[in-house]
């Protein structure tokens, strides 16, 4: 049974997969509310390739998310921070997620890293907008894929 779905799960693409998790945010998500994110050790000697995912209703109306990703995947006593802008909608007003009666699911590139393979990195996401609050966004993750 086990051979079956590895032999499934690597026809479906998914056998570079090393990380995968979504965690839901507040209703009302402010910059206080960070998500967290332990990752497994991630074996040196790999190109990791990191996505960002958003979940989102229609309740979120405004074009872009913009969030704060910190991680220390490159070596555990180094903290990076970036700022990514995450399209949910054309400027016609689609959404650029899939997803069907109001509920949209979008990930996005975010980087590739190496691991140095000795410690558990951790990724944090914050918001990061204007507005003190935001509604709509039910759930934010990281996928994360090797060479």
């Amino acid at each position: 049974m086990v051979s079956v779905w590895l032999a499934v799960a690597t026809s479906c693409g998914w056998g570079n997969m090393s990380y995968s998790h979504f965690s839901s945010v507040p209703q009302v998500w402010t910059w206080k509310d960070t998500v967290e994110f332990e990752l497994p050790v991630l074996p040196a000697g790999r190109m990791y390739h990191f996505e960002v995912g958003v979940r989102y209703t229609e309740t979120f109306t405004l074009r872009n998310l913009r969030l704060l990703l910190r991680h220390n995947v490159a070596d555990s006593a180094h903290w990076q921070t970036d700022t990514i802008c995450c399209p949910l909608y054309s400027s016609e007003g689609l959404s650029l997620g899939k997803g069907l009666f109001g509920l949209y699911s979008l990930d996005l590139p975010y980087a590739s890293l190496p691991s140095d393979g000795s410690h558990q990195a951790q990724v944090q996401i914050i918001p990061c907008m204007r507005s003190d609050s935001l509604r709509g966004i039910s759930d934010v993750g990281i996928t994360v894929r090797s060479e």
